[in-house]
C-alpha cells in the first residue's frame, strides 16, 4: 500500500476527502502528502472522540487500523494504550485498502457493480437520495453525500469484496451503515458515539 501512495502523490489534492478537511487551515509545506493527510485527520477526530488524534499521530504506518476495529480502537484509547500495544487474533491482517478515488478509476470486484443503486448493498430509508444514486456516482462524489459516508462506506465494501481488506466484514460495515443513517451516529461501544466525521475517519484509516 506504500507504494500505491507514493505512485499516486501527484493525484492526491484531487482525490475525495473526508469533509472536515474543508474546514481545516493548509498543512505545512514540510509534511509529505501522507503526513498532511494524517495530520487533518488528527484534528477533526479531537474535536470528536479523541480515537483519531490519538491513533493517527503515530508515524511509519502504512495501514492506521490495520486489522483493528472500531470498538477496538475506542477501547484502547479507553485504556490509554497505543495502536501498537493492540493485539489482532485470527488469521494475518490484510491491509490493502484504496481509497474512493482510486476506485474510481479501477476495476471492481464481483458482486458490485458501478451500475448498481447503493441502496442495492447498503439499506437505505424510503425515499433517501442514496437509495437509487448509482454506485458510480456515489463513488465520485454525489450531492447527496455532503458528509462522505457513503463514499468512503461504499470504498470499504469494495476492499472487504476485494479481498484487499480482511479484517472488516460486510455484515458489519452494513451495521455500521443502517445505524448511522437512523440515528445519525454509530456506537462502536457502549457509551460512545462516533458521527459521520469519526466513522469516515476510521473508514480512511483502513485505506491510508
Amino acid at each position: 500500500m506504500a507504494t500505491q501512495d507514493r505512485q499516486s502523490s501527484q493525484s492526491e489534492t484531487a482525490a475525495p476527502a473526508p469533509q472536515a478537511d474543508a474546514a481545516l487551515p493548509a498543512a505545512s509545506a514540510t509534511l509529505s502528502s501522507k503526513g498532511a493527510s494524517r495530520r487533518r485527520f488528527a484534528r477533526a477526530g479531537a474535536g470528536a472522540t479523541g480515537v483519531l488524534l490519538t491513533l493517527h499521530s503515530q508515524p511509519g504506518m502504512a495501514c492506521t487500523y490495520c486489522g483493528i476495529s472500531a470498538s477496538a480502537a475506542v477501547s484502547a484509547i479507553g485504556q490509554n494504550k497505543t495502536i501498537g500495544t493492540l493485539s489482532h487474533h485470527g488469521p494475518a491482517a490484510v491491509c490493502n485498502g484504496i481509497r474512493p478515488f482510486e476506485w474510481a478509476r479501477t476495476s471492481w470486484p464481483s458482486g458490485c457493480s458501478p451500475s448498481d443503486p447503493f441502496g442495492k448493498h447498503f439499506s437505505c430509508k424510503y425515499g433517501s437520495a442514496y437509495a437509487n444514486t448509482s454506485c458510480r456516482d456515489i463513488m465520485l462524489g454525489a450531492d447527496c453525500d455532503g458528509t462522505k459516508m457513503a463514499q468512503y462506506m461504499l470504498a470499504a465494501y469494495l476492499n472487504v469484496l476485494s479481498r484487499r481488506v480482511n479484517f472488516i466484514s460486510i455484515e458489519s460495515l452494513r451495521s455500521v451503515w443502517t445505524e448511522w443513517s437512523t440515528k445519525g451516529y454509530y456506537a462502536p461501544m457502549a457509551g460512545q458515539k462516533w458521527y459521520a466525521n469519526d466513522i469516515v475517519g476510521y473508514l480512511y484509516g483502513t485505506m491510508d
